[in-house]
């Protein structure tokens, strides 16, 4: 079993890359995701409301690792959703519901990177990473 946040990450990515570069690029994309889960954490949402912005992160990276077509990856590359929103309707759900709650969690993930907020977040998973991976 998997364990600290290094390990969070990689079963939160299983599934999203099939070689060693895409485990990379996955890894990366699945590290910032955790920033924006974080910062999700922080906001006076609901737990169920969380819950669901979350299930739709994962969606998200899966998505954008099945169908980004990126070597590197950066956050910007995630601006301007949504994104791969016939993906979710034919893949996922095709209820309206779930489809503008898919829609919502893609424009706080906008919000969160055009402000510059992730960066906070994001030195902070990178912090615990390194942490961990000296402890």
């Amino acid at each position: 079993m998997k364990t600290g946040l290094k390990g969070e990450i990689e079963v939160f990515i299983d599934g999203w890359h099939w070689d060693e570069p895409s485990e990379q690029l996955a890894f990366e994309l699945g590290k910032f995701l955790f920033s924006f889960i974080s910062y999700l954490e922080e906001q006076k949402l609901s737990d169920k409301t969380v819950k669901t912005h979350v299930e739709n992160i994962r969606f998200i990276g899966l998505f954008e690792m099945s169908y980004g077509f990126r070597d590197e990856f950066d956050p910007e590359n995630l601006e301007d959703g949504p994104n791969y929103e016939y993906e979710y309707d034919r893949k996922v759900s095709n209820s309206k519901y779930a489809i503008k709650a898919y829609e919502a969690t893609w424009r706080k993930l906008d919000k969160f990177i055009k402000s510059g907020e992730y960066e906070g977040y994001l030195a902070k998973i990178e912090g615990r990473l390194m942490a961990e991976s000296k402890g």
